[in-house]
C-alpha cells in the first residue's frame, strides 16, 4: 500500500461524532500538508447468530455511499484523500489501516447503544491498540 508522507486515518460512520472527527482531521491535514484516509467498516447484522438481510439490503454499498459522501464534502484536494471500506470489527480495521499513519482520528462514540458512556467501544479499542497517536474528537 502506498503511504503519503503524513497520512491521517479517520474513522467514518455517519454519526455526529465521526463528522467532527473528519472536520478535525481535514484541518490537521490542511495544516501539515498531509493526506487523509477515510475508513468505514461494515458488517452483516445478526440475530441469534443468523445474518439479518432483506431484499435490496447491501451494507457494503451503504458504507461505500456514506464514505464517498463524506469525501465529497471535503475542501482539500481530492488527490490527497483516499477511502477504505472494509468488513469486520471497526477497531481492528481502523488500527490496522493506521499502522504506519501519523495519526488515527475517531469520534468519541458512534451509533452504539450506551449513549451515556463518554467513550464508545471503537474509540476505546483504538486508544488501547493503535500503533500511532490517536485523537478522539468529541
Amino acid at each position: 500500500m502506498i503511504r503519503f508522507q503524513q497520512e491521517i486515518v479517520v474513522g467514518i460512520d455517519g454519526s455526529a461524532s465521526s463528522k467532527g472527527a473528519l472536520r478535525w482531521a481535514e484541518e490537521y491535514a490542511d495544516q501539515t500538508g498531509g493526506s487523509l484516509t477515510l475508513v468505514t467498516v461494515w458488517h452483516w447484522p445478526t440475530s441469534y447468530g443468523a445474518p439479518l438481510a432483506y431484499e435490496g439490503f447491501d451494507p457494503q454499498k451503504d458504507a461505500r455511499t456514506m464514505v464517498e459522501a463524506a469525501k465529497a464534502e471535503l475542501s482539500i484536494n481530492s488527490s490527497r484523500v483516499r477511502t477504505l471500506v472494509a468488513e469486520g470489527h471497526p477497531g481492528k480495521v481502523l488500527t490496522e489501516a493506521a499502522r504506519d499513519a501519523a495519526a488515527l482520528v475517531v469520534g468519541t462514540r458512534g451509533h452504539g447503544g450506551l449513549v451515556s458512556m463518554g467513550l464508545g467501544s471503537t474509540s476505546t479499542y483504538c486508544v488501547h491498540h493503535a500503533h500511532c497517536p490517536v485523537v478522539v474528537v468529541r
